[in-house]
């Protein structure tokens, strides 16, 4: 199971993916259902009730993402529940599902607070999606899952005007990450152990004749590296190390805390005088010698992606925060498990 296979699924992540809504295929209908025919609800929330097309709204383009991504047996498959024990994806699905529609819910009660609003255009973009999303539509959907195109047009619009709060809550929150603090460093440690496996597996240091070998290996490496060479070639540590067999080197791409955990305070500050393309003297420590390479001390695409990941969570917790304040405000009766006609939900098939 990835990490992306065990993630909750986010609010924007979900928030109506179009492209999958409107790959529905099959015959077309012949009649539409009236606006006055009575619905049942999954569950009602601020006494309004959602009803199951407006569920299969959200539900539809998880199915059809997860099984494209990883197959119908994702369904099945053990993931890490908030409360740390362990469910099926098809429980916690079910249940992302309609606290992402309560999330949209709470965000809506919040539009005025933030200035928010649909432009014409935007609804005009939320009626050109309804129109297609209920063209597709087969007869057999639009009677098993109740569907009526003004639900479907409120839904879009909904989603839309929601993400336009989320977009407000951000900004005003001033959410920002910055290179020190996302800072990824990539290098190269050439290292040179001074242990050695005996017969039995186990770690013993090296004899001081040993260790020396092993440090006169370490500065041969040390001048292979620093040794002058035309501007077309590329000092490269990787081909050192294996000209010395080191199966234990490699380049590492870590955060400043992670290089500290893994090498110690002194080495850490040590590579961080480094600047980009240059290499360190040789290096001991316990385990032994080491001449380290400096690729970057800023890797723009890791960093960037680390930025991305750090921004993402503290949205998310700033998120949360106010989200389970507002959520009492506007609807304290609503709890997922008392709420939830699972009968009903269970109309929707995942598998």
């Amino acid at each position: 199971m990835t990490d992306g296979m065990k993630k909750r699924i986010r609010i924007l992540a979900l928030l109506l993916a179009f492209a999958f809504l409107l790959t529905a295929c099959g015959e077309q209908k012949t009649e539409e259902k009236t606006e006055e025919e009575s619905v049942a609800a999954v569950f009602h929330f601020q006494g309004k009730p959602i009803t199951l097309g407006e569920v299969y709204l959200y539900a539809e383009p998880v199915i059809e993402d997860y099984d494209k991504k990883y197959g119908s047996d994702i369904w099945a498959m053990e993931v890490s529940a908030e409360d740390g024990n362990s469910q099926n994806m098809l429980t916690v699905t079910r249940k992302d599902i309609i606290e992402n529609i309560v999330k949209v819910k709470v965000l809506l009660t919040k539009a005025a607070d933030y200035g928010v609003s649909l432009s014409e255009a935007e609804k005009a973009d939320a009626e050109d999606d309804t129109e297609a999303f209920w063209k597709n539509l087969t007869d057999a959907q639009i009677r098993e899952m109740e569907f009526t195109r003004d639900m479907v047009r409120t839904c879009m619009e909904e989603n839309r005007l929601a993400a336009k709060v989320y977009d407000a809550m951000m900004a005003d929150a001033g959410i920002e990450i910055s290179d020190e603090r996302a800072r990824e460093t990539t290098f190269f440690d050439m290292y040179f152990p001074c242990y050695k496996e005996n017969v039995n597996g186990v770690a013993q240091p090296m004899d001081e004749k040993e260790k020396k070998e092993q440090y006169d290996k370490a500065v041969q490496a040390y001048n292979s590296l620093i040794t002058p060479m035309d501007e077309s070639t590329e000092r490269d540590p990787a081909k050192i190390a294996t000209y010395y067999a080191l199966k234990d080197s490699s380049y590492y791409t870590m955060t400043p805390d992670e290089i500290r955990e893994a090498y110690g305070k002194e080495i850490s500050d040590m590579l961080y005088t480094l600047e980009d393309g240059s290499c360190s003297l040789v290096t001991e420590t316990e385990y032994g010698y080491h001449v380290f390479y400096m690729k970057a001390l800023t890797d723009r695409e890791a960093t960037d992606k680390m930025k991305a990941k750090m921004e993402r969570e503290e949205k998310n917790a700033y998120f949360s925060k106010l989200y389970t304040e507002w959520l009492k405000q506007v609807d304290p009766n609503y709890h997922y498990e008392d709420s939830v006609d699972f009968e009903l939900y269970g109309r929707i098939e995942f598998n």
